[in-house]
């Protein structure tokens, strides 16, 4: 009676086990949706062509920036107003092209300065070379000559640190301008990127006034997972598919930040129509991933295709019929493009609108 209870349990065991191997089959067997053309146009179904994915490729996303120092913002130097625009958004300026006139109470007061430093200084090159003439025919001490001497070196001191608090602030001064007024100039040629000023407005010391960038160079800030980061390496190719472009990365830092992602740098090998500042999805060929020799079963589809059913990600593949809802493994993916591993022919088309329809037809037969 023992053994036969025993050999119950063994059995209810093996059938459960089978049931559920047969129920995980089921799950992921194709299911087919005979569909007619005229009932996939009242549906909206719209299909496209699979892409198919060479080993190695990662997805990711990022951020159109310019290299280091190909960027500069002009600011007000002092508490002022900006009294007349020279550029606007967008024209290009090159190094030393004024783009406004500036005024302020203290621009004037640090001239004033600036000109009594170049006054005490040619005062006291003149004491120093007079008392150099007196010593040279014996009237007055060494000790005279050298005091006259220090007071010279002081005067220029000073006379540098006034030259120096305007250089700093960017301002050159012209004959046809106000004591209290003065020319901002580009730091560098570029384009005005943003304008933030307007004539008569009042700002503070620090106020953002121009933003100038040279958007002759750009680079691609990737924004990545830590496991895609340790797949890539300097020199690995990056294809930005939409916009026409090609660049290669130069640099990976697998530290991740308060977003627990890593960050790679690319610089832009073929702009293509790659703007400044825009976010794209970017392929990556990986040379550290080895390519499989086999029949390729990785594909790039875009990620709209991919729709969640069951707890797994499917595919709605065109077929004469109608389609086959075909469950697969996301691999990669971005908001554009998702890679995928299944198994499928060459050729082969994708549902890539109407999934919330066809997604109805799946569940209505549960």
């Amino acid at each position: 009676m023992f053994n036969s209870l025993k050999f119950s349990v063994r059995r209810a065991l093996v059938c459960a086990f089978a049931q559920a191997v047969m129920a995980q089959a089921a799950t992921s067997a194709p299911l087919l949706l005979p569909l007619s053309s005229k009932q996939q146009a009242s549906l909206g179904v719209q299909v496209a062509v699979v892409q198919a994915s060479t080993g190695g490729q990662l997805l990711a996303s990022a951020t159109v920036v310019m290299p280091p120092g190909k960027e500069f913002t002009v600011s007000a130097p002092y508490a002022g107003q900006v009294s007349r625009l020279l550029v606007g958004v967008g024209d290009a300026v090159k190094a030393g092209t004024p783009l406004a006139h500036f005024t302020s109470p203290l621009l004037g007061d640090a001239r004033r300065l600036l000109s009594e430093a170049s006054l005490d200084y040619k005062n006291a090159a003149a004491a120093t070379q007079r008392d150099q003439a007196m010593f040279d025919e014996g009237i007055i001490p060494a000790v005279r000559l050298q005091l006259s001497r220090s007071k010279q070196e002081a005067a220029q001191a000073q006379l540098h640190a006034r030259e120096a608090e305007l250089s700093a602030a960017g301002m050159r001064f012209d004959a046809n301008t106000g004591y209290a007024t003065g020319t901002l100039k580009a730091p560098l040629s570029g384009t005005v990127s943003e304008a933030f000023a307007a004539v008569g407005q009042r700002v503070d010391a620090g106020a953002v006034l121009f933003k100038l960038a040279d958007s002759s160079q750009l680079q691609l800030d990737l924004q990545l997972s830590t496991d895609k980061a340790a797949q890539l390496q300097v020199g690995d190719e990056v294809s930005i598919a939409s916009r026409n472009a090609k660049a290669k990365i130069m640099g990976v830092s697998r530290a991740v930040d308060a977003s627990q992602s890593a960050r790679a740098r690319a610089t832009v090998t073929n702009r293509g129509s790659l703007q400044a500042g825009e976010l794209v999805s970017v392929t990556v060929q990986a040379k550290g991933k080895a390519s499989s020799a086999e029949v390729n079963t990785q594909w790039l589809v875009p990620s709209r295709a991919v729709t969640q059913w069951r707890g797994k990600p499917w595919l709605f593949v065109s077929n004469d019929k109608g389609f086959e809802a075909q469950a697969v493994n996301v691999l990669s993916s971005t908001d554009d493009l998702s890679l995928v591993e299944v198994a499928l022919p060459a050729g082969r088309k994708v549902a890539v609108t109407g999934i919330a329809s066809l997604r109805a037809l799946l569940q209505k037969d549960e």
